[in-house]
């Protein structure tokens, strides 16, 4: 990646930059999607149709899923196991385990409150639920043991991510916590305090990083080593929410998303800016906005992936245009 190094630009300013590629998953809009952490699939929630799980390669749709024929019972939240072998589906107060080969369900189960976010460890074999009552609930699918983190205050969990081994839990709430916990002991690690409420926490998959971030700007990338700040995103000291994140496999890089249309990638070393982008509304036309789900990095992080509510999934290159 060090032809990354000599090529990035730091810009203070949104680049006009068309997407690589552009794929639409949804007419109306979506309610949440996930994009895998190669960047090879995305699950989509639609307003009208379900859950979809789509390849982006072709722009095939793979499966169509429903946890019933309620309208209300939207899906709001999901998951791609890290090996892309399992999707998590949750509705409020529901979840559900897909086979991501062959489309079936592994089973459906209920939540002990409203579900506000999920993660799914490698293999589908750990699940954690982040619920509106401040609990976090740990689940080995495979035997049921169960742990119940109650470190939030009894605030609302708004983001939850898990190790790839299932060992590790890191959750951010509105009690302005974000905790990285040992899903065996239901001990804390390391607990950063922000400003404001946490809503979005995101961990490396090697285990080295971790990012959380609040309302205002306040925006962190923590070394797990020690749990010292690595660096603080240099973001304008204005209300500026991040939606979703991910990093880079070389850990060079955070990518980020906002509800406002940001695509946003950052040096983890130093919290500078080094590309924005500005994802595509369904009325091109008419000031619109929309919420970006999912960020990830593809093809050796040469490309970073967004998906949005607007229902589209686009592909942007991380290398600056040429000049003109």
């Amino acid at each position: 990646m060090g032809f990354l190094l000599i090529t990035l630009t730091l810009l203070g300013c949104e680049s006009p930059e068309a997407p690589i590629e552009k794929w639409q998953h949804s007419a109306v809009g979506s309610l949440d999607a996930t994009l895998s952490d190669d960047g090879e699939y995305a699950v989509v929630s639609s307003v009208n149709h379900g859950v979809s799980y789509w390849k982006l390669a072709t722009n095939e749709q793979l499966f169509q899923w429903r946890h019933s024929d309620n309208p209300e019972e939207g899906i709001i939240a999901s998951d791609i196991s890290p090996d892309g072998s399992r999707v998590i589906t949750a509705d409020r107060r529901n979840f559900v385990i897909w086979n991501a080969n062959n489309g079936q369900a592994y089973g459906y189960w209920q939540a002990p409150d409203v579900i506000r976010s999920v993660a799914i460890a490698e293999l589908g074999r750990f699940v954690l639920l982040g619920l509106n009552d401040g609990r976090v609930i740990f689940i080995a699918m495979e035997t049921g043991r169960r742990v119940e983190f109650v470190g939030h205050r009894k605030e609302p969990v708004a983001s939850v991510d898990i190790s790839s081994n299932g060992l590790w839990a890191f959750s951010g709430g509105n009690d302005r916590r974000a905790v990285l916990w040992n899903t065996q002991t239901g001990q804390p690690k390391y607990v950063f305090e922000h400003d404001t409420r946490v809503t979005q926490v995101k961990l490396a998959r090697t285990g080295e990083l971790a990012f959380s971030s609040g309302t205002r700007g306040n925006a962190n990338i923590w070394d797990l080593s020690d749990g010292s700040e690595r660096a603080k995103l240099k973001l304008k000291p204005r209300e500026y929410v991040i939606s979703s994140a991910a990093f880079s496999h070389d850990l060079n890089w955070l990518a980020t998303g906002a509800p406002g249309r940001d695509v946003s990638m950052w040096s983890t070393q130093t919290g500078e800016l080094a590309r924005r982008w500005q994802a595509s509304t369904r009325e091109q036309r008419k000031p619109s906005g929309a919420i970006i789900w999912s960020v990830a990095f593809t093809d050796q992080d040469r490309y970073v992936l967004s998906a949005s509510s607007a229902g589209f999934a686009e592909k942007w290159s991380v290398q600056p245009p040429p000049k003109s």
